[in-house]
């Protein structure tokens, strides 16, 4: 006689309240993604759970899995704020010092020839030198690789080197290095937990069912 083996759910989950004991999540300001509902429902559905326990692990797997993309972009954010507020630092101190420079200069010969400072003309354009400060490190953030090499190479040319200031970033970023030394962390406990859960959904009780042969 052939049977057939079905796991056994020892939880009704259609009567299941469990969501009702749970402590609601609050919104968090800043949070990098409005979709974790979504992403938990996703998740509880792919692990399938079929009993309190497990709805109850799939919950956490769901959390930490969330907390790892939480981590990865704070970290990517920290990194990649303090990196462009850095260049523009020095994008801005090149290229007005030599704005500064070059009016000194100028001022100099126009009193030389006689003239007084009152009656000095601003040769520097200074809206110009602003907008291609923006253009550069608009050029960086962008998704077109041609148009970030071209700004990279504007920027090197000038004596900033965008490579130099991500690598020293990834070193002495505080911020984004604690939130990048979470992860191990949070990805050991995932993977634990996932280990743990296969485990246990490999012990449901089963059903065995006769099926009347041919």
């Amino acid at each position: 006689m052939a049977h057939d083996l079905n796991p056994t759910p020892n939880g009704d989950f259609g009567s299941l309240a469990i969501n009702d004991l749970l402590p609601e999540r609050p919104a968090l300001i800043g949070e990098f993604s409005a979709a974790y509902e979504a992403f938990r429902e996703a998740t509880i559905a792919d692990l399938a759970p079929v009993t309190r326990y497990e709805y109850l692990q799939a919950l956490q797997l769901a959390d930490l899995n969330w907390a790892i993309l939480q981590a990865k972009a704070s970290a990517e954010v920290e990194l990649s704020t303090a990196t462009e507020r850095t260049i523009r630092a020095q994008l801005n101190s090149k290229l007005e010092g030599e704005g500064e420079r070059e009016y000194r200069r100028q001022l100099y010969a126009f009193e030389e020839a006689g003239g007084e400072e009152d009656d000095f003309e601003d040769p520097v354009d200074w809206d110009a030198i602003e907008e291609n400060i923006e253009n550069i490190v608009a050029g960086l953030k962008s998704r077109d690789p041609a148009a970030r090499e071209a700004a990279t190479a504007e920027a090197i040319a000038l004596g900033v080197d965008p490579r130099l200031v991500l690598s020293a970033q990834l070193l002495n970023n505080s911020g984004y290095r604690r939130h990048s030394e979470k992860l191990p962390d949070l990805e050991k406990r995932a993977r634990l937990l996932s280990a743990e859960y296969r485990e246990v959904q490999k012990s449901r009780p089963i059903d065995v069912v006769p099926v009347l042969g041919d």
